[in-house]
């Protein structure tokens, strides 16, 4: 309820600026006509493919940087012959590699994904080497006099107690996924939430294109509450 409480202040005061002016009329419909426009089947699928493309890219980035942090983190050799090409790589922002993805993979849900990806790796990535680094030597110790080594002990011990880490760097790679996923729609032009809002505001429909950017918010908020709802059963369970 607290939650909705917020949502309802910034609902008061988005009429309070537009019914003094504060937000130019002819660019700040109404929150009726903003609500009606997100009826609108177009938007419904838009949404599905912005999903779509999210969830692969962040499945993507998962099964990339969750195996290959540990390797950092379990290898000084790995760590120190890659360290300088994930430095080099992690500051590039997706949607400068836009140019290049669509050349190479074409406008779609593939391209968008495989731009999610890259944004989630490093998220992914850094956190998981840093959370195997930090695993207690303690535990380490215990699962070789238990009889494991190599792939088991990783599997069996370091994995599994940097699971913490691993979970942190996803709630921050599933929100960067999904900001990654709309701006990339909205800069190549390919299905999705930014696609849509692009083109309803090219053609002047206002409420139609704030529907879009609410959607996007509400996607963004739901993938917080997914998120946090995994990490505290997992928690939980442990």
């Amino acid at each position: 309820m607290k939650g909705l409480t917020g949502f309802a202040v910034l609902v008061v005061l988005w009429e309070l600026l537009r019914l003094t002016h504060a937000l130019p009329p002819t660019s700040a419909p109404p929150s009726w006509e903003i609500a009606r426009a997100l009826k609108d089947p177009d938007l419904f699928g838009a949404t599905v493919d912005t999903l779509v493309a999210w969830a692969g890219g962040l499945l993507l980035a998962a099964l990339i940087g969750i195996p290959l942090g540990v390797l950092l983190g379990l290898s000084r050799w790995a760590d120190a012959a890659l360290t300088s090409t994930v430095d080099f790589l992690r500051p590039i922002p997706a949607v400068a590699l836009i140019p290049v993805a669509v050349v190479v993979i074409g406008l779609g849900a593939g391209m968008q994904a495989v731009l999610v990806g890259f944004a989630c790796l490093w998220p992914l990535l850094i956190n998981t080497r840093f959370g195997v680094r930090d695993v207690d030597p303690l535990l380490t110790e215990t699962g070789r006099v238990f009889g494991a080594h190599g792939l088991r002990l990783a599997a069996t011990v370091t994995a599994p107690a940097a699971v913490p880490a691993i979970r942190t760097g996803l709630r921050t790679a599933a929100s960067l996924g999904l900001v990654v996923a709309v701006a990339t729609e909205l800069a190549a032009g390919s299905p999705g939430l930014g696609w849509y809002i692009a083109q309803q505001q090219q053609a002047g429909q206002i409420p139609a294109a704030y529907a879009g950017i609410v959607v996007s918010g509400l996607l963004g908020y739901l993938v917080h509450l997914a998120v946090e709802a995994t990490s505290r059963s997992a928690g939980a369970a442990s």
